[in-house]
């Protein structure tokens, strides 16, 4: 590609950031209504030697190269939704996973043991969680809010 041709392609993707209908756009043009969304996926995540996959009101934990279940966490009481596996805090180290359910509960659960370390409830529904490096986790929702929970003691407090 000659360099001409790269910076045509940048000057047309800066664009004046302005939406289609000709006004600024803002973050309330992008959001989703509940009801419109629609799952193609199932909740899933890995570590360096497990996958883990929801299904329905469990989750599956399998040896990533056979693909051999090794336990299954089944006390959610409604359909996963959510799941990921601490693979940045030192404290979890791959240990660590949580699930939210449609239910608003979320549980900490130990990989190694299948025990469950914690388990929380949620007054919203959350789209999205995360670790964080320090051990906590973060979630997020729809309408771009966001808490953290502080070391899986319940304890909860708004960071955005």
């Amino acid at each position: 590609m000659s360099t001409g041709h790269i910076a045509r392609n940048r000057a047309l993707s800066m664009g004046s950031g302005r939406s289609s209908n000709g006004r600024n756009a803002s973050l309330a043009d992008f959001s989703l209504a509940q009801s419109s969304l629609v799952r193609d996926f199932d909740p899933c995540d890995a570590t360096a030697s497990m996958f883990l996959y929801a299904q329905g009101n469990s989750v599956v934990v399998a040896h990533h190269d056979t693909l051999t279940i090794e336990r299954r966490f089944s006390r959610h009481t409604e359909e996963v939704l959510i799941l990921v596996v601490d693979n940045v805090s030192e404290r979890g180290a791959g240990r660590l996973v949580i699930s939210y359910d449609a239910g608003q509960t979320a549980i900490v659960w130990d990989l190694m043991t299948g025990d469950e370390v914690a388990r929380f409830a949620s007054y919203n529904n959350l789209s999205v969680a995360a670790w964080m490096r320090n051990g906590n986790v973060a979630f997020g929702m729809l309408d771009f809010n966001c808490l953290k929970q502080n070391d899986c003691t319940g304890c909860h407090s708004s960071i955005c």
